[in-house]
């Protein structure tokens, strides 16, 4: 009888036939099936690695073998991985930062010391921001004031004259780059886009203001660390509607206060007993504490923002600048205007709409915010009987 196969002794190499396999003693291979006859393949066997070489050139049991392998991916894994964690970190591109130190802080003068401030100004404060000029004559400091959100900010013009670079003064004296939308020479308002949403400021009209009335005044003051101060300072009003003296505002209306700004930095802000804001201080007029009234701030940058330029409507009247204590009185009314025909020299004009009219520069700075086309309604005195007068303003000439 002839013996069956014989499986091989462990550990004990096979007999060889001629081509390198395993055989039986009948020329069959013992186990093994080469790779084109079988429906599956090992790994190992899809293509040419130093693994496979090794699998096939060496000779010992499949275990060595597969351990060869194992080990081998082990390798170039722990290779793969080596390369990925030691990767410098400056291979990505880095995140940056507004703020410049990484904190949840904020990035503009907002933080100021408020601890001091009356409760009812604490609004305001944080709507303010400063803001450093480099111009052709040197380096200047404005403040400006939120009027709109997405970092619209209002500040005087005069100071932007022959501007080369503006920023915002961020915390720890940081430079924060700002830029100029545009500016409105015959008012001294311009408007400032600066890199944070500064909130819009409690904004009142200065129609319920008169001489007596009692105001603060919102400073920005040297620092004593590295985060502005803030200085409130009460004071009363002095007179609303008065006529701008020098400056390019010449002849629109300011409103004048005992309060002094300490120190005077042009764009610090009025605030009337409520908190809210009436006026910005005036740079020009360095003699008294001058600011713009808010309802021409307003009217102004809103023009800036939609047109980048003011188009205001005119009504044709002319007269003296004093404030009285009756309104505007005409003195002369310009041939072919709206005015010709609807008002006479010798009347008064004592309101516009529902705002009470102090002076003739009051009317002219109420009257500049309104756009061509606009029908108005003037309460107009003739002696001792009022009189309403509707009238349609007229493009400027």
């Amino acid at each position: 009888m002839n013996p069956g196969p014989q499986e091989p002794n462990r550990g004990e190499p096979d007999e060889e036939g001629p081509d390198g396999r395993a055989d039986d003693i009948d020329g069959h291979p013992r186990g093994w099936i080469h790779p084109d006859d079988r429906l599956w393949r090992h790994p190992s066997e899809i293509a040419a690695s130093p693994a496979q070489a090794l699998l096939h050139a060496g000779e010992g049991s499949g275990r060595t073998r597969i351990m060869i392998v194992v080990g081998a991916v082990a390798a170039l894994a722990a290779v793969a991985w080596t390369v990925i964690l030691l990767s410098p970190s400056s291979d990505r591109p880095p995140s940056e930062l507004l703020s410049g130190n990484g904190s949840d802080s904020p990035v503009t003068t907002l933080a100021g010391d408020i601890q001091a401030l009356p409760k009812a100004a604490l609004s305001a404060s944080r709507a303010m921001v400063q803001l450093r000029v480099v111009t052709a004559t040197g380096v200047i400091t404005l403040v400006g004031v939120g009027v709109a959100e997405g970092g619209l900010v209002a500040t005087t013009a005069d100071g932007l004259n022959g501007v080369r670079s503006i920023a915002m003064i961020g915390n720890g004296g940081r430079l924060l780059r700002a830029s100029v939308v545009a500016v409105d020479k015959a008012s001294d308002v311009a408007l400032v886009n600066v890199p944070d949403d500064v909130p819009v400021a409690p904004f009142a009209d200065d129609a319920s203001l008169a001489a007596g009335s009692p105001d603060m005044t919102l400073s920005m003051v040297a620092p004593s660390t590295t985060t502005m101060a803030l200085r409130c300072t009460p004071g009363l009003i002095t007179a609303v509607g008065t006529p701008v003296a020098v400056g390019p505002a010449l002849g629109m209306a300011s409103i004048t206060s005992t309060a002094p700004s300490a120190p005077p930095e042009a764009g610090d802000l009025l605030l009337n007993s409520a908190g809210a804001v009436v006026g910005i201080l005036y740079g020009p007029d360095a003699s008294r504490p001058v600011f713009l009234p808010t309802s021409l701030i307003l009217g102004v940058t809103d023009d800036l923002r939609s047109k980048s330029r003011v188009t205001h409507g005119w009504l044709g009247v002319d007269g003296p600048d004093s404030v009285t204590t009756t309104g505007a009185t005409v003195a002369a009314v310009v041939a072919g205007s709206p005015a010709e025909g609807m008002l006479h020299p010798g009347e008064t004009i004592t309101g516009i709409g529902s705002y009470p009219v102090r002076s003739m520069a009051e009317l002219r700075a109420r009257l500049y915010v309104l756009a061509p086309e606009t029908a108005v309604v003037l309460s107009v005195l003739d002696g001792t009987v009022t009189r309403i007068v509707d009238v349609t303003l007229s493009p400027s000439p």
